[in-house]
Formats: structure tokens, sequence, C-alpha cells
């Protein structure tokens, strides 16, 4: 029934659910299976308290049948024997049961309807329990096999995203050590710039011989004039 189709669609919405939110499926399956006997449980509880009431309600069928039949022959009694007073009393009363036997009857109708669709309902429920049953090992092995590879992905996705940021730190002390290097050889390649006092003061010597050749030329000159 309509209803069953219902209850195996919310089932399956609870179990993707549940492995939305990384839960337990198995668990979740597990419970909708006791959900549903629970449910049977009580549908059969129901069945066997409107077949009492159908029970007592067919016992009070026969006897307002019974009683009926009883105040029909009292009426007839009495009007044989010219008392009409109490053969119109019978009447009513026989009135007064045949009425009561119609709400009697249309109880039985309605407790024969509910019967009908409670061992309905009961034999659905069960057809899907056992078919429930018999398909939990594969929606296990499904839910367990998606839960599996969520987790997998997660963690191949944190393990990606720790990787890269390692990675990013090496760079980052490479570049810092290049950077260091780098300074240290463009300070060295400064003191290399800069002569030292021996250079000065060897310097100094060839610019005292070159100003003194100088001069002993400028004399030779003059004294050749």
């Amino acid at each position: 029934m309509n209803v069953f189709k219902r209850l195996s669609d919310i089932i399956e919405a609870n179990v993707n659910s549940a492995l939305d939110r990384m839960e337990d499926p198995e668990k979740m399956i597990d419970l909708s299976i006791r959900e549903l006997e629970d449910a049977i449980v009580k549908m059969r509880a129901n069945l066997r308290e409107k077949k009492a009431e159908t029970a007592n309600n067919d016992d009070l069928i026969r006897e307002l049948k019974s009683g009926i039949e009883r105040w029909t022959e009292r009426a007839r009694l009495a009007a044989e024997k010219g008392e009409d007073d109490m053969a119109r009393e019978a009447l009513l009363e026989k009135r007064g049961l045949k009425e009561k036997l119609s709400l009697a009857e249309e109880t039985k109708e309605t407790l024969s309807h509910l019967l009908l669709v409670t061992e309905e309902n009961i034999r659905d429920a069960e057809e899907k329990l056992s078919e429930m049953k018999m398909t939990s090992a594969t929606l296990k092995a499904r839910a367990r096999l998606a839960k599996d590879r969520m987790e997998v992905n997660k963690a191949a996705k944190e393990k990606e995203n720790s990787s890269y940021a390692r990675r990013i730190e090496e760079l980052k002390l490479k570049i810092e050590k290049w950077e260091s290097i780098a300074n240290i050889s463009h300070a060295d390649m400064k003191r290399e710039e800069r002569p030292s006092f021996e250079d000065l003061e060897k310097e100094n010597e060839i610019e005292k011989e070159l100003e003194a050749l100088k001069k002993e030329k400028k004399d030779n000159d003059t004294k050749t004039e």
C-alpha cells in the first residue's frame, strides 16, 4: 500500500541523511527494521482488539434479535388476550431493540472493514519487513562502501592540503637561505672592492715616483733651454 511505499521512502531518506551527516548508516538501517517490527506488533494488537470488539458486537446482535422475537411474541399474545396496552408496551420495547440492532449492524460493517484494512496493512508490513531484512546486508555493504569512500576522500584531501603546506614551507626556507647567501656574497664583494692599506701605500709610492720623474724631466728641459 502507499503507506508502506512512503515508509520505505522515509527509511531510504534517513539512511542517505545519515551518510550526509557521517552518522552510522548501519545503525539507521537496524533502527528502521526495529521501527517497522514495532509497527507490526502494534497493528497485530489493534487487530486482536478489533476481533474482540467484533465478537462482542456479534453477541449483542444475537441478543437483540432474540429480544426482538421475544417482544414480538409478547405483543402478539397481549393482542390475542385483548390487552392492547400491554401489546403497545411490547411493541415499544421491540422498536427500541430494533434501533439498537440497526446501530449494532452498522458497527459490524465498520469493524469488518477495519479488520480487512488492518489485516492487509499487516501483510504489506510483513512483506516490507521481509524485504528489508533480505536487502539489509546489501544496504549495509553499500552504506559502508559509501562511507569508506567519503572518509578516504576526506583523508586524501587533508593529506593533499598538508603536503601542499609542507611544500610551501620548504620553498620558503629555501628562498630565505638563498637570500641569506646572496646577502653574504654581496657584502664580500663590497669588502673586496675596498683597497687595503698596503694597496694605498704602494699607490702612494708610485705616485711619488711619478711626480719625481715628471720633475726630473722638467728640470732637464729647463737646462736645455
